[in-house]
């Protein structure tokens, strides 16, 4: 799974999917999370999950395990769950940390990976630097570290890298923009390294390269969220 087919997966579950049904229950409340059905502090209604995946609550608990051990959600046993806080340190803390995920993967891979796929990680990376606006560069980071999990060998690693991009997703997506400056070089300039590193084969460079690159999103993202508001709402206990 990446992070990528969330979305499309979410869609195929209805008719003979060949996926289980914890799975299914998972992509189908991780897209409505990023479709932004639900926000922050929001309570996820297991029952209504179950309805409607026509399936019973044990997978849709299920699911929710994976999303609380990712991060993306809060239980209270018999109380409630929720949508997690993706302003608090430990969510934001996925930005840098996927870096570093990615940085790793990324110097064991460079020295075996083709031609084309080399050019298509460059291209990922520097369109980091070249998006326009806020969306456009958070959609690139995803799509930078999609590419990166889908040339991991070890599957476990790469299933702790697509698991920490969905989190650093959210963190991305959901922490506040206002006031943020997008005209700073800073994010440009790191993954224009990234770029120059990985075109010249340089497996150190490049993992000190991403590292860095992470590290500014992850600090911005940090400055921004300190200077907003709280957004969660109070919840009620689920059904």
């Amino acid at each position: 799974m990446t992070v990528a087919d969330a979305e499309l997966r979410a869609r195929q579950w209805i008719h003979r999917s060949p996926l289980p049904l914890p799975e299914l229950a998972f992509h189908h409340i991780l897209a409505a999370i990023l479709r932004g059905e639900y926000s922050p502090g929001d309570r996820l209604n297991t029952a209504r999950f179950a309805e409607e995946l026509h399936m019973s609550l044990n997978p849709i608990r299920e699911a929710i395990i994976r999303l609380r051990d990712i991060g993306l959600v809060e239980v209270t046993p018999a109380r409630y769950t929720k949508v997690a806080d993706f302003t608090a340190d430990e969510s934001r803390a996925a930005i840098g940390y996927a870096g570093v995920l990615a940085g790793t993967a990324l110097k064991a891979i460079l020295p075996t990976i083709s031609s084309e796929g080399l050019s298509d990680l460059v291209a990922c990376a520097e369109e980091i630097g070249e998006a326009d606006g806020v969306d456009g560069r958070n959609a690139a980071v995803i799509a930078f570290l999609t590419a990166v999990a889908d040339l991991m060998e070890h599957p476990r690693r790469a299933i702790h890298l697509v698991e920490t991009t969905i989190l650093a997703q959210c963190a991305l997506q959901f922490g506040e923009v206002a006031g943020r400056d997008e005209s700073t070089p800073a994010p440009f300039r790191a993954a224009e390294a990234v770029g120059h590193a990985m075109r010249a084969a340089d497996p150190d460079l490049t993992e000190a390269a991403v590292r860095t690159l992470f590290e500014h999103l992850a600090e911005s993202s940090a400055a921004v969220s300190r200077s907003a508001p709280s957004r969660l709402r109070d919840v009620e206990p689920a059904a």
